[in-house]
C-alpha cells in the first residue's frame, strides 16, 4: 500500500516553462530607457530633498529668502487687526500662513513709539492700534514662537525629517534675526524715540500683538 503525503509535504517541482512565465511577466513590468531620455523628476520629495540641518539651512536662508520675503509681503499691523477683527477667515486668507492647525502668522510692518523696555520686549504705542491691544516686540535674550518660519509661507513640515527639526529651523531663523538684527541695538535708548518695524507674528491673543522683527530703524 502506497503512502499518500500531505500537500504541504510535497516537493514542489518547478518546470523551465514556469520560469519562462515569471521572467517574461517581470520584463514586461519593466521599463528601460537609453542614456539621456529617463522621465523627468516628477516633483516628489525624496530623502534626497530633505533638509538634514536646520541651522545651516536657516543661516543659508535667512538674508536671501526670509528677510525679503516679509518685507516684500509686509501689510500694515492696524490695517492688518482690523482685518482680522471684521473678518478673519478672510484676512487670513489674503494675507495670513499656517502650518498644520497652528493659528496664522503675518509679515507686517508699522511706525510707532517705543514706550517702555520690559523683560524680552519692547512695548510700541502704534497709531489706528486699538487701545486694548498691546504691540511688543522681542528684544530677547530668548526669542518665542515660530512665527517668522510660518509667514514666510515658504517653509513647511514636509521639507524636514521630523517634528524635532521642523521646530528647530524656527529656533533656528529666530537666532538669526537675534544675530542679525537685534544684537546691535540699544533698547533702553529707544524708549521714546519712534521706530518702523518689519516683522513676523502668530495670532494667538485678541490682545496682545508679540512681534518678532527682521527690521527695527531708528526714525
Amino acid at each position: 500500500m502506497s503512502e499518500t503525503r500531505p500537500f504541504w509535504r510535497r516537493k514542489v517541482v518547478v518546470t523551465p516553462a514556469i520560469w519562462i512565465v515569471v521572467i517574461t511577466a517581470m520584463l514586461l513590468g519593466t521599463k528601460f530607457y537609453a542614456p539621456g531620455t529617463e522621465p523627468a523628476d516628477t516633483g516628489v520629495v525624496t530623502n534626497e530633498n530633505i533638509v538634514a540641518d536646520p541651522a545651516a539651512y536657516a543661516e543659508e536662508h535667512y538674508s536671501t529668502t526670509v528677510v525679503p520675503t516679509i518685507e516684500d509681503n509686509a501689510v500694515d499691523l492696524a490695517t492688518l487687526l482690523q482685518m482680522i477683527e471684521e473678518n478673519p477667515d478672510a484676512a487670513a486668507a489674503e494675507h495670513g500662513f499656517q502650518n498644520g492647525e497652528s493659528p496664522f502668522s503675518y509679515p507686517v510692518r508699522f511706525t510707532g513709539t517705543v514706550t517702555e523696555r520690559v523683560f524680552g520686549k519692547i512695548l510700541v504705542e502704534v497709531p489706528d492700534v486699538e487701545s486694548g491691544i498691546t504691540v511688543g516686540v522681542q528684544t530677547g535674550p530668548a526669542l518665542t514662537g515660530t512665527a517668522i518660519r510660518d509667514a514666510v509661507g515658504l517653509i513647511t513640515f514636509e521639507m524636514f525629517r521630523n517634528q524635532i527639526d521642523f521646530a528647530s529651523v524656527a529656533t533656528a531663523l529666530n537666532e538669526q534675526t537675534k544675530v542679525n538684527v537685534l544684537e546691535s541695538l540699544d533698547f533702553d535708548s529707544l524708549v521714546g524715540s519712534e521706530v518702523t518695524v518689519t516683522g513676523a507674528f502668530t495670532d494667538s491673543s485678541p490682545t496682545d500683538v508679540t512681534v518678532t522683527a527682521i527690521s527695527i530703524v531708528e526714525n
